[in-house]
């Protein structure tokens, strides 16, 4: 058994003088045995290192030696079920690890540890008591009427107006290009020649526009409006 040497040596942690490159806890051992079998690990030429076991509080984190102490045994994990063998044969303890509590104690521990740091605190700063104030929320906007339930306001339009009745001097004027269209285009549709025709329809229609035109001059000359006459 050898001291403590080279990088990465632990506080409390005793070797047997062999090196390992990845190391495997295998048990917890009383302190008194744990010297010895590390020299007989060491004549096995299997590499292990004592450190002495802790356990860790799971909310404060706090490091605690268990009752009664032990030292937990590295050995080389290559070489670990070698050294399950001699440490089984050479020691009266079982090899299973120290049994682990069931849950529900677990956790009334925690439970207990929680209460113990809230009442610590409280007892040192005083437990804070928030007084209930009544709230004053402004009360909700009023729902939008939904566009299915809108009156039915649609417009209506007014009804159209009569349609303007021609005068018969307009009517005449029309019938009269009617007319002359019919013996320009077909003359002989009414027993004419097509000469005839030609010069009877030029005629007619030229008498129906004039016609047409000499009432617009009629009814700007009554709307009294100097402007512009076509």
């Amino acid at each position: 058994m050898t001291l403590p040497r080279g990088p990465g040596r632990g506080r409390g942690r005793r070797d047997n003088g062999l090196d390992a490159t990845l190391w495997h806890p295998l048990r917890d051992v009383d302190p008194r045995v744990g010297e010895h079998l590390l020299d007989l690990l060491a004549a096995a030429g299997i590499a292990a290192y004592l450190e002495p076991a802790t356990d860790v509080q799971p909310y404060t984190r706090s490091v605690s030696f268990p009752s009664p102490p032990s030292d937990r045994l590295f050995v080389d994990r290559a070489q670990r079920a070698e050294a399950a063998a001699v440490v089984d044969k050479h020691t009266d303890e079982p090899t299973a690890p120290r049994p682990v509590p069931p849950r529900s104690d677990r956790v009334t521990d925690e439970d207990a540890e929680f209460a113990r740091i809230v009442a610590a605190f409280e007892a040192e700063h005083g437990r804070n008591v928030v007084a209930a104030e009544p709230r004053d929320d402004p009360p909700p906007p009023p729902a939008e009427r939904s566009v299915l339930d809108a009156f039915d306001d649609h417009y209506e339009p007014p009804p159209p107006p009569p349609l303007p009745v021609l005068a018969p001097a307009s009517l005449y004027a029309l019938l009269l290009i009617g007319l002359g269209a019919v013996l320009l285009i077909a003359p002989t549709r009414v027993g004419l020649s097509i000469d005839l025709g030609l010069v009877l329809g030029v005629a007619a229609v030229v008498g129906g526009v004039s016609v047409l035109v000499s009432r617009m001059r009629d009814r700007d000359s009554d709307d009294g409006d100097n402007g512009a006459v076509v």
